[in-house]
């Protein structure tokens, strides 16, 4: 792999960073959000998911928008959007001002999160697809991990002016430095070749194909792509919701949105809710931390697997490992047994079955399994799908602990991964290897 196409995926799977970094970091400032705003667990659960609610329409519009005017031009309109909503957030007034600039971090998010990995899929070899396209989800670790470190350096580094009413300011508005980085690093960055065949642009194409293979297979790689456009014009969304796409649609916005109730977001978005009703004797925010940790160490592991074992059996793993690891927790809380460190242990053990399987797999899948001329409206419907059940199990989760307790909530959550095993064994294709040309062949066949 040349050393080219490294790093133009990893100036796009930044875009994973400020995803997330927006997301996680909520984590940390919802105890000071409480007493500012005086939140119930409604309103708490509005401010959590008002970013997952803003991702939905970022997500909708993405994919047609990218087909039109581009890939790497709509990761610049994410950057931008990023950066008002950390500004705003920072600064909010009020509640709705709050819960307005997380909504438009959202929108970014949703933007990024569809076009981050077409744009990868789209310049990565097909060896290599799935360790480029799993950037995204490194990225998305990093910016994880990265937001637990700075609430914990925000909270314990004695700032002066900085105290329990305003340490959020900070924990929300520093994400405007990663987002003025980001929007700089695309302007670096070309155009997708597929995208640019797709508009015409032949030549420009050649040059970056020449870029990522070599001079030699350029010609050969666009004639490539163009026969396959060619005899494919693009799609109508009637076309689209049509019976020849409905089943890949399906499949794709199926697999987006379990990918969200295996509960993964519960995790990290309520973290320190959760710990506070644990009694290990280690601070709420470092135990968060330590989960930022396991999630990185483990997806690095999901590196040296995805092109190795391929998705089917990465996932099939996961959904296991979780849904024990669901189920188990529920029984901690359900016995009371809280005062050792079973729960922590449990919780390392879930993110570990989840960086190196389903999120490791999600934003490499959702990017591959669709026909080149539906590809990007085809990934918006799935990502739509993903942030829909995102919104759900974000704004529903401090309502479940309250009202169920840990043990029926975690209870929940261990089903659904349990009854992901069901849908993977039946309609997930395994894509390891195939270049994206002949992906339609896959689920055409079954």
């Amino acid at each position: 792999m040349k050393g080219f196409t490294l790093t133009i995926a990893s100036v796009a799977a930044l875009g994973g960073l400020l995803f997330g970094f927006d997301t996680a970091v909520i984590a940390g400032a919802i105890q000071y959000l409480k007493n500012y705003f005086d939140l119930t667990s409604s309103s708490l659960g509005l401010v959590v998911a008002a970013a997952s609610i803003g991702c939905i329409p970022g997500a909708i519009i993405a994919g047609r928008l990218a087909d039109r005017f581009g890939r790497a031009s709509m990761l610049r309109v994410s950057a931008i959007c990023y950066m008002v909503a950390a500004l705003g957030s920072g600064a909010a007034w009020g509640f709705g001002a709050l819960v307005g600039f997380r909504f438009i971090g959202g929108i970014a998010i949703g933007m990024a999160s569809t076009v981050g990995p077409i744009y990868i899929s789209e310049i990565a070899p097909a060896r290599f697809r799935g360790r480029l396209g799993m950037m995204q989800q490194l990225a998305i670790v990093l910016g994880i991990l990265v937001s637990f470190i700075s609430n914990y350096w925000i909270v314990n580094g004695n700032w002066y002016g900085l105290d329990n009413h305003n340490f959020w300011r900070v924990m929300l508005g520093i994400a405007f430095v990663p987002s003025v980085i980001f929007f700089l690093l695309l302007l670096s960055i070309p155009e997708s070749p597929r995208w640019l065949v797709a508009r015409g642009k032949l030549e420009k194409s050649r040059k970056i194909f020449a870029r990522i293979y070599s001079e030699e297979i350029a010609p050969a790689q666009v004639a490539v792509v163009r026969e396959d456009l060619a005899s494919h014009q693009d799609a109508t969304l009637r076309e689209i919701l049509s019976s020849k796409y409905r089943k890949v649609l399906w499949i794709g916005l199926v697999f987006g949105s379990i990918a969200q109730l295996t509960g993964i977001n519960i995790i990290f978005y309520y973290a320190p809710l959760i710990f506070e009703k644990t009694q290990v004797h280690l601070s709420v925010l470092l135990q968060t931390m330590l989960t930022g940790i396991v999630n990185l160490v483990f997806t690095l592991l999901a590196f040296a697997l995805i092109d190795r074992i391929g998705r089917r059996k990465l996932l099939l793993t996961g959904s296991a490992v979780m849904g024990i690891c669901m189920g188990a927790m529920g029984w901690m809380f359900y016995r009371n047994a809280l005062d050792n460190y079973v729960v922590l242990v449990l919780v390392f053990l879930y993110i570990a079955g989840f960086a190196s399987t389903w999120g490791a797999v999600l934003w490499v899948y959702v990017a591959e399994i669709f026909p080149n001329r539906i590809r990007g409206t085809a990934t918006s419907i799935a990502v739509f799908g993903n942030w829909t059940a995102n919104s759900i199990v974000s704004f529903t989760f401090p309502v479940l602990l309250s009202g169920l307790g840990g043990a029926g909530t975690f209870w929940i959550y261990g089903i659904i991964n349990f009854c992901m095993i069901a849908f993977v064994g039946r309609y997930v294709f395994e894509t390891k290897g195939v270049p994206l040309e002949e992906v339609e062949q896959l689920y055409v066949t079954r």
